[in-house]
């Protein structure tokens, strides 16, 4: 997978001086370009990709029985509390000629193959492509009001238009390509009925191909007081937002409501915000902030499901915000240190994921949905976060040309409450059935963590600066309490239920403790990475010319720096029979840090 990113941006500037005490700031910008990331699609052939579950051998070694009647014979306790719901089948065979086991990279000869003996593609090379237009004006004013008050006031407005689609970069030694979907079924594989069964080539959109719109408009007041012994500050903003997605086919899953207009999303917000700095001496200081806002959701969480279709996220609307801090300062002339405690609390959150859900249960009779293995938009609302810690900071030159610096950061990241949960199903999307959401409930994840940053850091450092312009400088850094991003699905009521059940009735087998073991999150292990930095200038001739070096993670550590818990594994005998076959193919997905990294900086100032 490559990135590819072109956006220039043209900005114009003016700054008038209207007086001796205020001043007035004009900018204007135009940026446009593109963003691929580019990968391979396929249809009608094998999945390339080596990890791909089914070309592990961790697939073969975690099967199971599902023959209710051969179960109950060999293993009469399987439905009972405590039991897996089935009885391991391995498959040793097919384990020992995983496909991984001989290709762990992409066999590009075997897609260029399939594509020249099939004659139209099977395999293709393609980017999803986000073409941004964007016009930014904004204008900032700044005036002395008096001599111990000034006033800031400013204003944006921002319009963006940002075309998707997807772009075939290569045929992959065949000679075009079919733009269907192979998933659905009649119409359903059509992605655009305007123009079925199209063949694609090299340069072409396909697949989905929508624009997605947004007219901001933002202002905001300021003033700022200074006395002899406190500061403070008054702030407050407004900012509306305008979304609109315009579809430019007519999908097969949503034939009435994806090509076109959709109807126009608008939120309006506010924010406060108020600060003071209370000075016990001319360098000792106590800072106190707080604020409460409320913001918009994006436009990836208003229209969850934009590459095909024009709806409205249900449930969708701002939140809120509000957070403090409090600091204890030292700016001495050799001694710079801060201490600072906050507290932030997020509410009425959105979130949207995507996944293929196995064995989800997905079962509305208001909405005549059955599809127990689904490809699924997941989307949380009214979802909560707090976040709460401590922060340290000191700075001391030992000598005049040796410094050292430690740093410390403590916190507690956490969701707050339990959001509610709901899946868009394309599958079953009808023409009477235009937006087919299914409502989960309640997701249990209250006082979970949060995933995607350590919750304990330190860092200590030590640089020298030769006066012959040369210095060198050393960081050690101690990570710890990261945790996986969990699956909230997983942690419905819906994952007690039995899919197949007349009533819906739970696992027979299902037991709260094992629930609680499954369900545990997974606390990544502490690192410490060492890290180095250097330099040297030399002055020739009116020119200054010299280097800057660094090497991380100089003792080579391996670390992870976030995973996932796969969601496809949605209820409880799924999950406990492929954990419980120590090989799990639905395992979590980790993401893992660089190893030791080099890099030369050299540069030349005349």
């Amino acid at each position: 997978r490559i990135k590819e990113v072109e956006e220039p941006m043209f900005i114009l500037s003016d700054y008038w001086k209207i007086n001796s005490k205020t001043n007035l700031n004009l900018n204007v910008s135009y940026q446009f370009g593109k963003i691929g990331n580019s990968r391979i699609d396929f249809q009608g052939a094998d999945n390339p990709d080596p990890s791909y579950y089914r070309n592990l051998p961790s697939y073969f070694t975690s099967l199971y029985e599902t023959d209710e009647a051969v179960i109950t014979t060999t293993d009469p306790g399987a439905f009972e509390p405590g039991g897996l719901g089935g009885t391991p089948k391995p498959d040793a065979v097919g384990a020992a000629n995983a496909n991984f086991l001989t290709t762990k990279q992409v066999d590009w000869q075997k897609l260029y193959r399939a594509n020249t003996l099939s004659g139209s593609s099977k395999y293709v090379l393609y980017e999803d492509r986000t073409d941004d237009k964007q016009w930014v004006g904004n204008a900032i004013l700044r005036s002395q009001l008096a001599d111990n008050i000034v006033f800031n006031a400013g204003g944006t407005f921002t319009r963006l238009k940002s075309h998707n689609f997807k772009n075939l970069l290569d045929l992959l030694g065949g000679t075009l390509y079919n733009d269907i979907t192979l998933f659905g079924s009649g119409n359903q594989q059509q992605s655009d009925l305007d123009n079925p069964n199209r063949q694609v080539v090299k340069g072409d959109r396909f697949g989905y191909n929508y624009n997605l719109f947004t007219t901001r408009y933002n202002a905001f007041t300021q003033f700022k007081f200074t006395y002899k012994k406190v500061d403070f500050y008054m702030a407050q903003s407004f900012t509306h937002n305008d979304y609109e997605r315009e579809g430019l086919y007519r999908n097969g899953y949503y034939p009435t409501n994806s090509k076109g207009m959709s109807k126009r999303v608008q939120f309006d917000n506010f924010g406060f915000k108020g600060g003071l700095t209370y000075k016990l001496t001319g360098r000792q200081f106590i800072t106190l902030n707080g604020s409460y806002s409320t913001i918009a959701p994006s436009l990836r969480n208003v229209f969850n499901n934009a590459r095909v279709n024009n709806n409205v996220t249900k449930g969708v609307s701002a939140e809120t915000v509000s957070s403090g801090d409090i600091s204890y300062i030292i700016n001495a002339p050799k001694l710079k240190t801060r201490l600072t405690a906050y507290y932030s609390k997020i509410s009425n959150q959105t979130e949207t994921s995507f996944f293929f859900g196995d064995g989800a249960g997905i079962d509305d009779p208001d909405t005549s949905v059955n599809e127990s293995n689904a490809f699924v938009a997941e989307t949380l609302t009214n979802l909560g976060k707090r976040n709460i810690g401590l922060e340290f900071g000191i700075e001391y030159p030992i000598t005049s040309t040796l410094k050292v610096n430690a740093s410390a950061g403590y916190g507690q990241f956490i969701y707050s409450n339990n959001p509610s949960v709901s899946l868009s199903i394309d599958n079953a999307a009808t023409d009477t059935n235009t937006n087919p959401v299914i409502n989960y409930g309640d997701t249990h994840i209250k006082n979970y963590k949060q995933s995607g940053m350590p919750q304990a850091a330190a860092s200590l450092g030590l640089e020298y600066r030769d006066p012959k312009f040369w210095w060198v400088g050393a960081n050690v850094n101690y990570l710890a309490n990261s945790y996986i991003d969990i699956a909230p699905i997983t942690r419905t009521d819906r994952f007690f239920t039995d899919p197949k059940s007349v009533n819906g009735s739970a696992f027979p087998e299902a037991t709260q403790a094992r629930a609680n073991e499954l369900l545990k999150q997974e606390k990544f292990n502490d690192f410490t990475l060492l890290n180095l930095t250097g330099g040297k200038s030399w002055r020739i001739s009116q020119k200054t010319i010299g280097f800057f070096a660094s090497v991380n993670n100089v003792l080579d550590v391996n670390y992870k720096t976030g995973g996932f818990e796969q969601a496809r594994n949605s209820n409880y005998r799924q999950l406990n029979q492929d954990v419980s076959s120590g090989t799990p193919a639905f395992g979590p997905k980790y993401f893992y840090g660089y190893g030791r990294t080099y890099f030369l900086n050299l540069y030349l100032n005349f």
